[in-house]
């Protein structure tokens, strides 16, 4: 029997990878663009995110086993809080930023080279000119009801180059045993309650903020995503992870074949 390498015996390979994994990525702008609310008075934690998001992006890049993405797709691109990251992350790459917030659009293409591209309430409705290697989605289908979500696999099959990967962010048993631990989550407790409820009993539950009509709050039960998934043949699972981005939101990474 083959010697065990040196590096695999000491155990050193894994420390090196997972030092590389958790290592700070100097962001590329430290500019925060006026009225980014994701900041909420606190850049420490703004940090976080954006660093947490790219080891997120990281470790589904090594599940599917593809080389280095050249085009990626940020939707919702929000003021940059992750694109910052991976700007510095894949220099090499071209970015994409997408988004109803057309003042974080113009933010990330005149602060990071991006090119900007408007979204749609309706995601049926939003094309793109060049499928992409890389879609990072954060904390957009924690927003959005069944019909959304169908919508937003639909937009991926269409943004995605074959081998393309996509990671999106999703709320699931976390935020629901925040949610009855008292964290609203801006819902009126009545709406909490009856996403709970829904939650509790098909694995999925939604309602809308009381000022909107089809923008709210989701969560997603594991079981559930993967029934889901199922019809999607297009789209491979590479990886799921509970409370991988920011130790709040759950990571759902897909691949599509051919």
């Amino acid at each position: 029997m083959d010697a065990m390498p040196a590096d695999l015996e000491s155990g050193t390979l894994l420390a090196n990878l997972r030092e590389q994994l958790i290592r700070r990525i100097t962001p590329a702008s430290n500019q925060i663009a006026h009225g980014d609310e994701m900041v909420a008075g606190n850049p420490v934690h703004y940090d976080k995110a954006g660093q947490s998001a790219w080891r997120c992006i990281a470790a589904a890049l090594l599940a599917a086993g593809v080389p280095e993405p050249r085009r990626v797709l940020d939707l919702p691109c929000g003021h940059g809080r992750v694109m910052r990251v991976l700007k510095s992350a894949l220099p090499d790459a071209e970015f994409t930023a997408c988004d109803l917030l057309r003042d974080g659009v113009e933010f990330c293409t005149s602060a990071f080279g991006a090119t900007g591209v408007h979204s749609q309430p309706d995601l049926e409705q939003v094309r793109f000119d060049t499928p992409f290697d890389l879609v990072w989605s954060g904390s957009l289908l924690t927003h959005l009801d069944r019909p959304g979500w169908l919508a937003f696999f639909r937009l991926l099959h269409r943004a995605l180059a074959p081998e393309g990967v996509a990671v999106v962010t999703l709320h699931g048993r976390w935020v629901a045993h925040r949610m009855t631990q008292g964290y609203r989550y801006g819902l009126t407790d009545e709406r909490v309650a009856a996403v709970l409820a829904k939650y509790e009993a098909t694995g999925f539950g939604y309602a809308t903020y009381q000022d909107s009509r089809d923008y709210g709050v989701s969560l997603s039960a594991p079981h559930w995503i993967l029934r889901e998934m199922h019809t999607w043949q297009q789209l491979r699972i590479v990886g799921f992870a509970e409370r991988q981005w920011d130790n709040h939101q759950d990571v759902l990474a897909v691949q599509r074949i051919g």
